[in-house]
């Protein structure tokens, strides 16, 4: 079983900015008090690490390209479960 992503690992995705770091915590995007992560925060770091450093989006641009991200995650996840309904309904 993973024991999560650690503190120097996630950094790295950040390219070692730590304001980066702290803005994140402030956000909600990750718990500053932690030394492991999920993969969904490293996941988000990487994403925001290289949104801001490698495609000089700025932090505003960073926070929309997250939500949406997020909503079509959910979107997602919703079309696969109303698929597995439809197939069950199919097969009764």
């Amino acid at each position: 079983m993973s024991q999560g992503i650690h503190l120097d690992d996630l950094l790295a995705l950040l390219h070692h900015d730590r304001e980066l770091f702290e803005r994140l915590c402030a956000e909600g995007h990750l718990d500053r008090e932690a030394d492991r992560f999920s993969h969904e925060q490293a996941e988000t770091a990487r994403v925001v690490g290289t949104l801001i450093h490698e495609l000089e989006v700025n932090w505003e641009g960073a926070e929309v390209i997250l939500r949406l991200r997020s909503e079509l995650v959910a979107t997602r996840r919703q079309v696969s479960e109303l698929l597995v309904l439809l197939q069950q309904r199919r097969d009764e």
